[in-house]
């Protein structure tokens, strides 16, 4: 079997590979974004049952403290330890209680369960850097939604106290049914446990002991509690207002948005009445020194602490507790559902993930080591070598024996030579250069042979697309894009200057053009795909000599997908082209990046397949706009000079709109990622360089999927495959 059929079946297995990673984890994004809505629910009630139990404590002067902060997937918020989870009998129920309810329960030296709780530490496995992620997102599991874990670890006693019991349990393994603690009904446990104290006593009740004769600081401490009050309800007004705009874009239901709307009125006359008292008690406190005056303000104080009947919430946050404690059950419960609960299924998908990635990530290794390298060695070797042989001048390195002639005429873009039938070519492999001579020269990328019909069968070459010179004047010999039958095909050395490749043409004139340009695709071609000086294939292509060596080309933007037009921002400096002679910037055929920034501010790098450069005033180029498809740009002056570059194609997927460039700085790909297609993260994939750019102070990546496209178009064109 030859190497490129096995590199091909290789290939086959590297997709199959990641194909099955990805199916997993867009099996896990499915589950998450089943859970979205019912985390979003809980994240945003929570701060909603922190505010009713200030007004609790307002009233009465008793309430739970406020559960542990939490986001959607912990977003924003600090790491924690497992300690920092324990203790909450006296603060709401948050989200570590679903964590104790979908964990691992804790069991001792004998496998004896403990009724601790066993969370896994938060890990980050790898960061995606593709079109589909947007660059460089973590993948982390688990995705707590109280932040990260810093380590696995227990949380004692943390389940029989919570919504799922040991029993609980138990019972649901053993019949299928499980039966769960509400979060009601776990807060309201957790309520009936709290104890009165000296502490616990309502401002308002302060306020009524004293009288005209109490002296000045204890007036001072009233107003400063009234005022303190009147921050927090003003607060908690915004917080029931955003609590609203959050429920209802996940569809809740009408009585609970009417109270949480109710409510934050409610809180806005709370915040009226405690002012009102704050600015009575500062100096000169008028109102202090009348007994009716004091009576009243007295009054106003009892209204704002409990705006309904004395030491107890008001009507207004009574119908808030009822309806958000309905929504709190109902995504807890959906979140929780046993067996098949979103919350239960990310965890245990995200747990799998884990422990299946690393032996993923181990296979990706050592099968690249093994296997895929090596292979993509052995098989690029050969177009590395011929193209060396001729650009030392040397013969290029094919073994053909015998004479070989092209037995049909054969017309340029070809992918097939049909030679004469004698032609032995048992020896010849892929990348191998074939020299055709004739009236119009060129160089044939060969990929391999084949016979077609019977004996002796059509013989070909099978090769790269043919590039045949199609100049036309009627002085130059041959016929324009053809070479003729007849046409002699070996391996003899062909002379290619410096000033030949920097130009793009042939000085024996322009009907021999194939033959430079052909040097200088395959070159462009191979510092695709393996970096212009080689990268984690250890494979270096030859140099091609180009102009402009090192520089960077700044674009006039907008660059738009499917342009056929590029124009520079400014004339290059001739100084600058490492030529003697005016040469242009690029040549036909050539292959060049195209990097820039969108309008939403991702950068994108993508390939560019040259035509032609030429040197054209603003009104020119305009007066080819109708035929070109895109305009020439309004900031060209009409008797102003600009470059203009015409492509055969160019890969993007979006508008670029700023800072682009055209360039020849060429990272190549690693095994892995030419294997599979896929922008892989780097943790698979090493030898794929990460590119960033600096945006506005901030380090951005330079989104690659578009040029490792053309690279895997070129390397499955090379191998006989669909591209």
């Amino acid at each position: 079997m030859s190497a490129v059929k096995r590199l091909s079946m290789e290939l086959d297995g590297w997709q199959a590979a990641w194909k099955q990673l990805e199916a997993f984890l867009d099996r896990m994004d499915g589950v998450a974004e089943q859970d979205a809505p019912h985390v979003q629910t809980v994240c945003a009630l929570l701060p909603v049952f922190s505010v009713i139990e200030r007004s609790r404590r307002r009233a009465v002067g008793l309430a739970l403290s406020s559960a542990l902060a939490s986001s959607p997937r912990g977003e924003g918020l600090p790491a924690l330890s497992a300690a920092s989870l324990a203790g909450g009998e006296q603060r709401l129920p948050g989200v570590e209680e679903l964590e104790f309810a979908v964990g691992t329960i804790g069991a001792d030296g004998d496998g004896k369960l403990t009724g601790a709780a066993l969370l896994a530490g938060s890990v980050t496995l790898f960061a995606f850097r593709d079109e589909k992620h947007g660059g460089e997102v973590a993948v982390r599991v688990p995705t707590y939604d109280f932040g990260q874990l810093v380590a696995s670890g227990l949380v004692p006693d943390a389940i029989d106290a919570g919504l799922f019991s040991s029993d609980q349990r138990r019972d649901a393994a053993e019949s299928g049914i499980a039966e769960m603690k509400t979060w009601s009904a776990l807060r309201n446990e957790r309520r009936g446990q709290l104890t009165t104290s000296a502490e616990t006593v309502s401002l308002s009740s302060q306020f009524d002991a004293l009288t005209v004769s109490s002296s000045v600081s204890d007036f001072d401490a009233v107003a400063v509690g009234a005022s303190s009050r009147q921050g927090e309800c003003l607060a908690d007004r915004n917080v029931l207002l955003q609590a609203k705009t959050t429920v209802e874009e996940q569809g809740a239901a009408a009585e609970l948005t009417e109270a949480l709307q109710r409510a934050a009125d409610s809180l806005q006359v709370q915040a009226t009445d405690y002012g009102t008292v704050a600015t009575a008690l500062q100096p000169p406190r008028t109102a202090t020194h009348s007994t009716s005056a004091l009576n009243a303000l007295k009054t106003t104080l009892r209204r704002a602490d409990a705006p309904g009947l004395p030491g107890q919430l008001s009507f207004e946050m009574t119908l808030l507790d009822v309806a958000a404690g309905t929504g709190m059950d109902e995504a807890v419960a959906a979140r929780l559902a046993y067996p098949d609960g979103s919350l239960r299924m990310l965890r245990t998908l995200e747990w799998s993930l884990r422990f299946h990635w690393v032996f993923r990530q181990r296979w990706f290794d050592v099968r690249n080591r093994a296997a895929l390298a090596p292979l993509l060695r052995q098989v690029l070797t050969p177009f590395c070598d011929s193209l060396t042989r001729v650009l030392a001048g040397t013969p290029t390195g094919i073994p053909l024996v015998g004479t070989v002639t092209v037995v049909k005429d054969t017309p340029t873009q070809a992918t097939a030579l049909s030679v004469s039938p004698g032609a032995d070519l048992g020896k010849v492999q892929a990348g191998h250069v074939a020299h055709v001579l004739g009236e119009r020269p060129t160089l044939a990328l060969v990929l391999g042979w084949e016979v077609k019909g019977g004996t002796p069968g059509d013989k070909r070459l099978r090769i790269a697309p043919l590039n045949v010179s199609i100049a036309a004047d009627a002085k130059l010999p041959g016929v324009a894009g053809l070479v003729r039958s007849g046409t002699p095909v070996d391996g003899s050395a062909v002379s290619l200057s410096t000033q030949e490749l920097m130009e793009g043409r042939a000085a024996a004139g322009p009907q021999a053009d194939g033959v430079v340009q052909e040097a200088i695709s395959l070159g462009t071609r191979l510092a695709l795909v393996l970096g212009q000086g080689g990268g984690a294939l250890g494979l270096v292509p030859p140099a091609v000599a180009a102009p402009y060596p090192g520089k960077t080309f700044a674009l006039l933007p907008p660059v738009e997908v499917g342009a056929t037009r590029l124009f520079l921002d400014g004339m290059p400096l001739e100084s600058t082209s490492g030529s003697t002679k005016p040469v242009p910037v690029a040549r036909p055929g050539e292959l060049l990046l195209v990097r820039g920034a969108d309008d939403e501010g991702t950068w994108w790098q993508g390939v560019a397949q040259v035509d032609t450069v030429e040197v054209r005033t603003g009104a020119a180029a305009r007066a080819d706009d109708e035929t070109a498809v895109t305009p020439t740009p309004p900031c060209c002056g009409d008797d102003e000079e600009v470059v203009v570059i015409t492509l055969r194609d160019l890969q993007l997927p979006k508008t670029l709109v700023r800072d682009v460039t055209l360039r020849r700085d060429f990272k190549g790909f690693g095994g892995p990622c030419l294997a599979t297609g896929v922008m892989l993260p780097i943790e698979l994939d090493p030898g794929t360089a990460n590119v960033t750019v600096q945006d506005g102070g901030v380090t951005k990546t330079v989104l690659r999927d578009p040029e490792l496209r053309v690279a895997v178009s070129v390397l499955k064109g090379w191998l006989g495959g669909p591209t």
